[in-house]
């Protein structure tokens, strides 16, 4: 059972401790760099005790070609939606959160990782 409700990440209307998983697909990337520590501690806030987080975002990759994409979020921003690449890990790791495991992956040469983190 699930229930879909639109929201803010930097005022989130939940209780502390609602959820016990969170996901968040390519919305860091898109948000200002001075919300990164609202955003991770709005995510650690809100799960439960040992609640998980999986989260994924535009990165900067570690191949050659990744840097084409780089290069086109920082030369031409409107053709990404204003997308750039972005590093979270150390905000959550601030928030409190234990890194479980992280894995950059490429989808057609987009430099994307996943992150999967704990509430301690």
């Amino acid at each position: 059972n699930f229930e879909l409700k639109e929201g803010n990440v930097l005022k989130l209307n939940f209780k502390e401790q609602t959820f016990d998983l969170v996901i968040n697909n390519f919305m860091i990337d898109l948000m200002p760099a001075d919300t990164f520590d609202t955003i991770a501690q709005a995510f650690y806030r809100v799960l439960k005790p040992g609640g998980r987080l999986v989260i994924s975002n535009f990165s900067f990759g570690t191949k050659s070609v990744h840097k084409f994409w780089f290069w086109v979020a920082k030369s031409f921003p409107s053709l990404l939606t204003g997308c750039r690449p972005v590093a979270f890990k150390t905000y959550l790791l601030n928030a409190g959160f234990e890194i479980e495991e992280e894995v950059d992956v490429s989808q057609n040469t987009f430099p994307a990782q996943v992150i999967s983190a704990l509430k301690k």
